[in-house]
């Protein structure tokens, strides 16, 4: 069953709101109980959460690509890149929180993995 545009925008965007959802408990000082929001598991969870995101973004943007200096970029990954780096330069001046290039690593390292995983599904997929 081939899912539709449609679908991953949705879900996308429901996913896009969670996230944020997750930001904003973290910036306002609301996780600092919550034990998974605490090295080592946070670096865990920075990996899956954007790699989950740029999966959906991916998709909703229909697996677009862009060229920088002629080589071949996926939009949506590219785009939550950009999102990534924007927010661990946000956290540097937030009082709650700590800006971490090892955060920005795992994030990074989420987005390329769950990439690749998808056009890994979408190549079995076509077989």
């Amino acid at each position: 069953m081939k899912l539709s545009k449609t679908f991953w925008i949705v879900a996308g965007f429901v996913y896009f709101l969670i996230l944020l959802s997750i930001m904003l408990l973290a910036d306002t000082g609301l996780l600092v109980n919550f034990p998974l929001a605490h090295p080592p598991y946070d670096k865990l969870g920075h990996f899956i959460l954007y790699g989950i995101a740029s999966f959906l973004c991916h998709r909703a943007t229909g697996k677009k690509m862009m060229s920088v200096f002629n080589y071949p970029i996926p939009f949506g990954p590219a785009i939550f890149t950009m999102f990534t780096a924007a927010e661990e330069m946000l956290q540097a001046i937030l009082p709650n929180r700590t800006a971490s290039i090892e955060d920005f690593l795992f994030s990074f390292g989420g987005i390329l993995v769950f990439y690749w995983i998808g056009e890994v599904w979408d190549r079995k997929k076509q077989k």
